[in-house]
């Protein structure tokens, strides 16, 4: 087992979760943008409106000093935040789409030098000339989109992959054209805000900011309207019967993130409509108020479809505690599970998180609070707060707290518990022999009155 990352009073998942989603809307801006930027350039050319170019140039600077910019270093900051927190997982990326990242970066390339050549070049090539290296740039853009699109949608549906275990199979998996489209759309509602917020910064009578404000109304009117239809008529539809009965449990899936999605959506869908029919009264404010709104919006639907694999990080192959349950895993792989309720995790924990559990095993004369304390990390804070450490603001689905609600307070009680996980359709049945199941108890009793010492002297428990 590789070592397990709570987190440091954020829970990782949350560290993660903001790390992605801003990275989501920056590079989602940047893709949009550049097929925006060369309509709006191509419209320059054949309507001779060379005022536009005042918009483009300052369109291109803030993308390369800020979007691309920023969204690179956020897409750094996944690569490190996921390693830590699910490495598991990655390597079985890795050793599955290892080519189609290389085109990836092939792609990005291109992207990352072809927006700083985008700008340097306005007025010393020609405006053909100009125009052709924002297409170049904008298929450049859309290259990179595509393959990510195709390994992210491979962990919630990885489709025939679970059987044949050929990367083309987990590559075009059944949520792969409904997400690409659907993003490709939505990504035009970012890139109208953005828009707003550029041309809201020109002077209010330049001729290039009354024509590219109902522009981006228009434009991304269209684009968040088919993006939503497309969710709803066709990605949602796409997905597994496991991911639809999630979208169903309040337990998995609280209200409150689809009101981010609707907040988001409403409030990009108002701005927008207000940038077409009355654009002398949208500004660079409302359009930073509005992609702050489309954030949340943005961070809500991310999450959704992070939960709709749960309990699994690799939906029907591995679980987001990075064992694997699959009984028929593809190329060889066997299921863990059986084999650990067997022989045991702890023996099987070289990286063990806490030093009372170092030399962790059955027979190893273990503190078996501490040892508990291992397995609880191992098995449980992938999706719980399991500790004071990353219970800042609460934590995230804290375990203490759900035990507590529920009643099960003592060893006994939450061993009993333990025993009875697996019945829910968003957990996995938990692992380990029985004596470790019984360590994980004697941690989450501790644990428990931790967090409300009241419990302490109620049963007069140490």
């Amino acid at each position: 087992m590789y070592p397990v990352w709570e987190g440091f009073l954020i829970h990782s998942a949350m560290v993660v979760g903001i790390i992605a989603v801003a990275h989501v809307l920056f590079s989602h801006v940047t893709v949009a943008a550049t097929w925006f930027n060369w309509w709006v350039e191509r419209k320059a050319l054949v309507e001779n409106k060379p005022y536009l170019q005042d918009y483009l140039k300052a369109s291109a600077l803030r993308l390369l000093m800020l979007a691309y910019t920023l969204g690179a270093m956020f897409g750094v900051g996944i690569w490190f935040s996921v390693t830590a927190s699910n490495p598991r997982s990655i390597s079985t990326l890795i050793h599955n789409f290892v080519f189609y990242w290389a085109a990836e970066w092939f792609w990005f390339i291109i992207d990352v030098f072809g927006i700083a050549v985008y700008y340097y070049t306005f007025g010393r090539v020609s405006p053909k000339t100009h125009a052709r290296i924002g297409l170049i740039l904008a298929l450049a853009a859309s290259g990179t989109l595509a393959i990510i699109v195709g390994i992210l949608g491979f962990k919630l549906t990885p489709g025939a992959w679970l059987e044949t275990g050929l990367s083309l199979d987990g590559f075009y998996n059944p949520s792969f054209w409904p997400m690409l489209l659907a993003r490709f759309a939505l990504m035009f509602a970012l890139t109208a805000l953005y828009a707003l917020v550029v041309a809201g910064s020109l002077p209010k009578d330049h001729p290039a900011r009354q024509e590219v404000m109902p522009l981006a109304g228009k434009v991304g009117l269209v684009g968040l309207a088919l993006g939503v239809a497309l969710v709803v008529f066709w990605y949602v539809p796409s997905l597994h019967e496991h991911a639809k009965t999630m979208l169903r449990l309040p337990q998995a899936i609280q209200p409150v993130f689809y009101i981010k999605m609707a907040v988001g959506v409403i409030a990009t869908g108002l701005v927008l409509l207000l940038a077409l029919l009355a654009p002398r009264r949208v500004g660079a404010p409302l359009g930073y108020l509005a992609l702050a709104l489309a954030f949340l919006g943005l961070f809500g639907a991310e999450r959704t479809r992070e939960v709709l694999r749960k309990p699994d990080v690799i939906y029907g192959y591995m679980a987001s505690n990075q064992i694997i349950y699959a009984e028929k895993a593809p190329r060889g792989v066997k299921a863990e599970a059986p084999r650990l309720n067997e022989e045991g995790i702890l023996g099987r924990m070289p990286f063990a998180v806490a030093p009372g559990a170092k030399g962790a095993g059955p027979t190893a004369g273990l503190d078996p609070v501490e040892a508990g304390r291992a397995l609880v990390a191992l098995q449980c804070s992938s999706c719980h707060t399991v500790s004071k450490n990353t219970a800042f603001l609460g934590g995230l689905r804290p375990l203490p707290a759900l035990l507590k609600r529920r009643g099960m307070t003592t060893a006994p009680a939450i061993r009993a518990y333990l025993e009875a996980i697996g019945g829910f359709p968003y957990m996995h049945p938990t692992v380990g022999t029985p004596e470790e199941r019984e360590y994980m108890a004697l941690y989450l009793e501790r644990m428990v009155k931790e967090f409300f010492p009241e419990l302490k002297a109620e049963g007069g428990a140490q």
